[in-house]
C-alpha cells in the first residue's frame, strides 16, 4: 500500500502542477482576447487577475464547498460508540490519523472519504447506513474508505475535484471550464473513476478486516437504497456504491461475484 501511496501523492502534485498550469495559460489567452476586443491593456489585466484569482479561491474553497452541499449533516457526537470504534481502530492498524466523522441525517445507505490529504480527511456516513448496518457490515465499510485513504486515492480524487472538476457560478447556474477534458483523461488524472478502482478499494478493504464475506453482506445491505440526489455527480467517486442512477460504476452484483471468489 506503501508503493500505491507514493504514486497517488506524486499523481496528486503533478496533478495541481497542470492545473496551475492550465490556469495561467486560460488567463493570459483571456488577457489577449479582451486586449483584442477592447484594445486596453488595463482592461485585459483586470480580466485575467481576477480570474486567476477567482478560480484560485475556488480551488482553496471547494472541499468545504462540497462539503456543505450535503444537507441535514451534523458533527459526529457520542450517539453512535460503535462507529468511533471502528474507526480508531483501522485508523491504527493503518497508521493514518481518525479523519472527521460527519453524520450525514438520510435513509440513504451509503459512505463517503474526503480529503486532499490522508492526515486530514473527512468521513461521510449516513443514518440510513448507520441503523441498518450490523457490526461486521459497518466495519466492511469502514475499512474500505480507510485503505482508500491509506492508499491515497481519496486524496487523489479530492484534489481532482478541486481543481479540474471545478463548477463555477451560483446554484442555478453552474459552469465546469473544464469540462471538455477527455473522459480517458477524466480517469487518468483522478477526476472520474476507473471501474477497476471499485474492485481495487473492496480487496484492500477486505485485506483489513480478512473478511470478504463482510463487505458482501454490507453491499448486499446497501444494494437499491445507495442513491442520493443532494451528493451531485461530480462527487460521486468519493462514495462506496454510486449516488447516481445511471452510471458506469461497477453494480453491487458485479462486486460482491468478485468479492466471493476472493
Amino acid at each position: 500500500m506503501d508503493n500505491l501511496s507514493d504514486k497517488n501523492r506524486q499523481r496528486a502534485t503533478q496533478l495541481i502542477a497542470f492545473f496551475a498550469i492550465s490556469v495561467t495559460a486560460l488567463s493570459t489567452a483571456l488577457f489577449f482576447l479582451v486586449l483584442i476586443i477592447s484594445g486596453s491593456p488595463w482592461f485585459g489585466l483586470i480580466v485575467a487577475v481576477l480570474t486567476l484569482t477567482s478560480i484560485t479561491y475556488l480551488t482553496a474553497t471547494s472541499e468545504q464547498r462540497a462539503l456543505g452541499t450535503l444537507e441535514n449533516q451534523q458533527m459526529h457526537s457520542d450517539q453512535y460508540p460503535r462507529l468511533t470504534n471502528l474507526v480508531e481502530a483501522i485508523c491504527l492498524t493503518t497508521g493514518i490519523p481518525v479523519p472527521e466523522i460527519r453524520i450525514l441525517s438520510t435513509e440513504t445507505r451509503n459512505m463517503a472519504a474526503v480529503g486532499r490529504s490522508s492526515s486530514k480527511s473527512t468521513l461521510i456516513v449516513t443514518t440510513g447506513l448507520l441503523d441498518s448496518a450490523s457490526r461486521i457490515e459497518l466495519e466492511a465499510l469502514v475499512a474500505n474508505r480507510i485503505s482508500q485513504i491509506a492508499a491515497g486515492q481519496t486524496a487523489l480524487a479530492t484534489t481532482a475535484l478541486s481543481t479540474f472538476g471545478l463548477q463555477i457560478g451560483i446554484a442555478t447556474i453552474r459552469v465546469r471550464p473544464f469540462a471538455f477534458l477527455p473522459t480517458n483523461v477524466k480517469k487518468r488524472i483522478g477526476l472520474e473513476l476507473d471501474p477497476s478502482d471499485d474492485f481495487v478499494n473492496d480487496s484492500a478493504g477486505v485485506a483489513l478486516t480478512r473478511y470478504p464475506p463482510g463487505m458482501v453482506e454490507a453491499l448486499a445491505m446497501m444494494e437499491n437504497r445507495n442513491a442520493l440526489a443532494k451528493a451531485g455527480a461530480i462527487t460521486d467517486s468519493l462514495w462506496v456504491l454510486s449516488t447516481e442512477q445511471n452510471t458506469d460504476r461497477p453494480t453491487a452484483e458485479a462486486r460482491m461475484t468478485a468479492l466471493r471468489e476472493l
